[in-house]
């Protein structure tokens, strides 16, 4: 036996889907607005995961133009046939559904091939005796009420790219007015075609339900016991909350579970986002049923052992080094942070004062990290030479409305340190001081959701509330990020703000 700590993928890692090729496991994430787009990771037991790359690295397979944070890519599932690596998902803000294939999960991956007369969202493939399936969610035609939708299927030929046949719907729900039903995935397991989904939107109500039917066309029957996975009846006390949209996998041994995204919030704020979670499934009368004796998610679960889960996970210090290529960690704002104009020296990453600020449907001088706990430390030094209007420093970020920012600032001459926090239509300042000379420290802690900002090793601001940048009170769907940044207010230019590594300690 091993103990599981829950989640297995800490911080903004939403919407995971799962797949086994022999002795390895591969999941993929949704980013939305951030880019590179869908992390994907491989582990050998499901507990200790390596990423190895990003399926949308180029900026001919992703086109995120103009959006907002929480808008871009939804839900990719990945999946493994015929010696091939295929990732399926939705660009909610441009193209529709889309698929991609590799020989390697590493990559480097296709182009997008997007698919005509496929609405909704969240897509998955389904291989079954040579035919691959195209399963998919939408509205219905004649929808009754908001979030009133269906799960349906249809043949997609690969060789030429395209949906063929006749879109059959399989499912609309495990109960009555069931909404967002959405999330879908197909199996065959013995003598049943299996269909899990998602229903009842991704808060508090979220939920993992299941179907089968002898036919993968149906029709299918709603498990007696849906929804076989859900926290809503826990009440909002409990640590782990929102759970829902799984994926299953088998392992080499036959031993089935379950991945699905949840929250962890405090005071009703989960400023981490939607994280991964793993669970046990057993089968009884051939319904899946999710950690049998406990029916929930467990911070910390004694499962099987698994090989290679001799390892323990590195947790703790996160550092960003500056290399090139970037660290795998690393995000930008729709577009891969690599394509700004910006350079590596002896460990250094120097960043362009754009006219492009955070708080635009752009691409901002703002390369950053997924916050992986609620309290952490980070610091950045920087050398710059500022001239009016140009900024440089820290940006702890949900949003292009909800966010604090820690620079220091040019203004008429004047060098300060400065202390932004915006939230929604509310902005205000929370220091200024002056500094000195060309470099500077800049030094965020946060803690029982407060933030204190030290610059030049004296504190500017203290106990900043931060539990609002999240999507319970801000909207949205992403989880905070930090980062480093650089703007102007007058006129882009050729000079830079030079970032030596940005050091990040998140304590659990």
């Amino acid at each position: 036996m091993i103990t599981i700590t829950n989640p297995i993928q800490k911080g903004f890692y939403p919407d995971p889907s799962i797949c086994r090729v022999k002795e390895e496991y591969y999941m993929v994430h949704s980013t939305f607005a951030y880019a590179p787009g869908i992390p994907i990771f491989k582990s050998n037991n499901l507990r200790d995961w390596q990423q190895i790359g990003h399926v949308l690295e180029r900026e001919e397979q992703l086109c995120l133009k103009g959006v907002r944070v929480s808008q871009g890519l939804y839900a990719p599932t990945i999946r493994y046939y015929n010696e091939k690596f295929y990732v399926i998902c939705t660009n909610v803000s441009g193209g529709g559904n889309f698929y991609v294939i590799a020989d390697d999960a590493k990559g480097p991956w296709s182009d997008p091939i997007y698919l005509k007369d496929a609405p909704g969202i969240d897509p998955s493939l389904f291989f079954d005796n040579g035919t691959c399936y195209y399963v998919g969610q939408r509205a219905k035609e004649n929808a009754a009420y908001y979030g009133d939708c269906e799960i349906w299927i249809q043949e997609l030929d690969l060789k030429e790219g395209k949906l063929v046949g006749e879109p059959v719907s399989i499912f609309d729900g495990s109960m009555k007015h069931t909404i967002w039903a959405e999330g879908p995935h197909l199996y065959h397991k013995d003598n049943y075609y299996y269909l899990l989904l998602a229903e009842g939107g991704t808060a508090y109500d979220h939920s993992v339900v299941v179907a089968r039917s002898l036919s993968v066309s149906g029709p299918y029957e709603s498990c007696p016991h849906n929804p076989v996975l859900t926290h809503r009846h826990l009440g909002h006390s409990y640590p782990i909350q929102c759970i829902g949209h799984g994926d299953l996998v088998e392992s080499p041994c036959g031993d089935w579970f379950m991945v699905m995204l949840g929250t962890r919030p405090k005071n009703g704020c989960a400023e981490l986002g939607r994280e991964t979670f793993l669970a046990e499934v057993k089968w009884e009368e051939d319904w899946p049923v999710v950690n049998p004796l406990v029916g929930k998610i467990m911070e910390q679960q004694k499962m099987l052992f698994l090989p290679g889960s001799d390892k323990t996970k590195p947790v703790g210090k996160g550092d960003i080094l500056w290399t090139y290529p970037l660290d795998m960690r690393c995000l930008g704002l729709r577009e891969n942070p690599t394509t700004l104009p910006q350079r590596i020296e002896r460990g250094r990453l120097f960043l362009p004062f754009k006219t492009v600020t955070i708080e635009d449907h752009s691409v901002p001088s703002f390369i950053c990290t997924r916050l992986l706990s609620r309290s952490f430390e980070a610091w950045v030094e920087l050398e710059v030479d500022l001239m009016d209007g140009e900024e440089a420093g820290l940006v702890y970020f949900y949003d292009e409305s909800h966010y604090v920012k820690a620079v220091v600032k040019n203004t008429a001459g004047v060098n300060e340190a400065v202390i932004i926090k915006r939230s929604g239509e509310e902005v205000s300042e929370w220091g200024r001081t002056a500094v000195t000379g060309k470099i500077h420290t800049i030094y965020l802690k946060g803690e029982d959701q407060q933030l204190c900002v030290e610059a030049d090793q004296r504190v500017i601001a203290d106990s900043i509330e931060l539990k609002e940048l999240c999507s319970e009170l801000a909207g949205g769907f992403t989880g905070c990020t930090i980062g480093v940044y650089a703007a102007s207010a007058h006129k882009e230019s050729s000079r830079s703000a030079a970032f030596g590594t940005l050091y990040l300690d998140f304590m659990d």
